[in-house]
């Protein structure tokens, strides 16, 4: 939890071995990749200190900034399998530390474009919709 916030907040540490499995995520960011960037931090920094108990819904919708929470559905308005964007509830419980796909590694703004590099933890599949939905409400037009 400490190493991966503090790649989160200042990247890899010097020499810090680069592990071979990592997969890289592009965002488009039509306000600038940097901006995108501190709020994708500013999301990831408050779930990855997370201690059990997990927090529940109501106390996320407090501990997340609310921009985020906001951006996101409520579950009482899903009428169907098809939806454009996450419920805060679907979204958390994949942050659960038992159901976590990925670890962050680092990011590279440039311009327009941000690309996010994580580790996948080796647990089941290896799926990133929660990395590509903090990338849509942050700004991002495409992940």
């Amino acid at each position: 939890m400490a190493a991966e916030l503090d790649r989160l907040q200042h990247g890899p540490a010097p020499g810090e071995p680069i592990p071979s499995d990592l997969v890289s995520v592009g965002a488009h960011c039509p306000d600038g990749a940097e901006p995108l960037l501190a709020r994708v931090r500013e999301v990831l920094a408050v779930v990855i200190v997370q201690p059990s108990p997990w927090p529940s819904t109501d106390a996320w919708r407090e501990l997340l900034p609310g921009w985020f929470v906001d951006a996101c559905s409520d579950d009482e308005r899903i009428t169907t399998c098809v939806v454009d964007k996450w419920s805060l509830r679907a979204w958390i419980y994949w942050f659960q530390p038992e159901q976590r796909r990925w670890l962050w590694w680092d990011a590279t703004p440039d311009g327009d474009l941000l690309t996010i590099r994580v580790k996948p933890t080796g647990v089941g599949s290896l799926l990133l919709g929660t990395l590509e939905w903090l990338l849509k409400a942050a700004g991002a037009t495409s992940a």
